[in-house]
């Protein structure tokens, strides 16, 4: 499934941030192992120079190998990256848009049937949530998530939306605690749509002890369970590990895993949209 955009490069010059540089680096070694420093000056508008200050960054945070005139992906095992504070939800909304637009879109199709769904948290599962109310649900769809944004879009268009009881973080604007637990525990859910901030070989990570509580109800008591994921998020790690792979059954990105994600993926028997 892919995705073509109008928008010239030079509409773009000016207004991409240094951080969205990088995670557009990062996502080009994803997905062709290597990059050129002429290719992503001239994409984005900015010197040379800039693009190699960009390598050294990555470079020296352990994400890449510099060659000349460009850098390519670390061949050597799994890529241990650690995030222990998460950026604000706006800040990651805005990151990566067009990827989260068509993994929401991919992830939509996938739910579009079921009758109970359960969306978690994240930019990318609110995106899925909007992307399922513009195809028009089927009659009778019941919702269930923790998240504040979620419940607000559906409940607004209709569909029969179920949230828990529990302490609401202001934040990610999201219920959790362990009377949301204890709610959503006595339920089953046909699917759940699951986002994370991170996947490596060892499974999938997330930022808070709370919100991952929640995503482990969600893995546990749904039939088919659903990863949105950009391919930023490959090969890091945060504070709490969820789940292992083995609990995953379907990785929607935006982009194919790096090798040696791909075959734990494989492995683990979970398959692979690439939107």
């Amino acid at each position: 499934m892919t995705e073509t955009t109008t928008e010239a490069p030079q509409a773009r010059r000016g207004r991409t941030p240094a951080q969205a540089r990088l995670t557009a680096i990062l996502a080009r070694l994803n997905q062709g192992g290597s990059v050129s420093v002429a290719e992503i000056a001239e994409e984005f508008g900015v010197s040379d120079m800039t693009v190699r200050r960009d390598l050294a960054e990555l470079e020296a945070q352990g994400l890449l190998e510099r060659v000349h005139g460009g850098a390519v992906s670390l061949q050597h095992g799994p890529l241990t990256v650690i995030d222990d504070v998460e950026p604000l939800f706006e800040a990651r909304r805005r990151l990566n848009s067009d990827a989260k637009a068509r993994i929401a879109q991919a992830a939509a199709g996938l739910v579009a049937e079921c009758q109970t769904v359960a969306f978690d948290l994240g930019t990318t599962v609110l995106a899925a949530a909007r992307a399922l109310l513009s195809a028009e649900p089927p009659a009778g769809m019941r919702i269930f998530t923790n998240s504040l944004r979620v419940a607000q879009l559906t409940a607004a268009a209709t569909v029969q939306t179920y949230v828990p009881g529990g302490l609401i973080q202001p934040g990610e604007m999201s219920v959790t605690g362990p009377g949301a637990i204890e709610d959503f525990s006595r339920y089953y859910f046909d699917a759940s749509v699951i986002g994370a901030s991170g996947l490596t070989a060892d499974g999938l990570f997330d930022y808070s002890p709370e919100e991952a509580a929640m995503k482990t109800v969600y893995i546990q008591r749904a039939a088919r369970r659903i990863l949105l994921l950009d391919s930023s998020k490959f090969r890091r790690m945060s504070t709490v590990r969820v789940a292992d792979l083995k609990r995953i059954s379907v990785l929607v990105t935006d982009a194919t895993p790096p090798p040696e994600l791909t075959q734990a993926l494989d492995d683990a028997g979970v398959s692979i949209l690439v939107a």
